[in-house]
């Protein structure tokens, strides 16, 4: 996560395709090193933004009714 954007998972990423979906929970950087290596390869990824927001939705939601 920001400052660290450097900081990635040491894996095989040579072995990942189409057929792989990685996901990172960090939503800042949009695209982390994680990701990107994975993208070279083929692989579908997504970051953390997504889950971030369904909490907060949950959490008014929880909180305001």
């Amino acid at each position: 996560m920001c400052p660290e954007v450097e900081t990635f998972l040491a894996m095989p990423y040579q072995i990942l395709s189409a057929e792989h979906y990685l996901y990172d929970l960090v939503y800042n950087p949009a695209i982390t090193t994680f990701m990107q290596k994975g993208k070279e390869f083929g692989a579908h990824v997504e970051n953390g933004l997504g889950m971030l927001i369904g909490q907060a939705e949950k959490a008014w939601e929880i909180w305001n009714e």
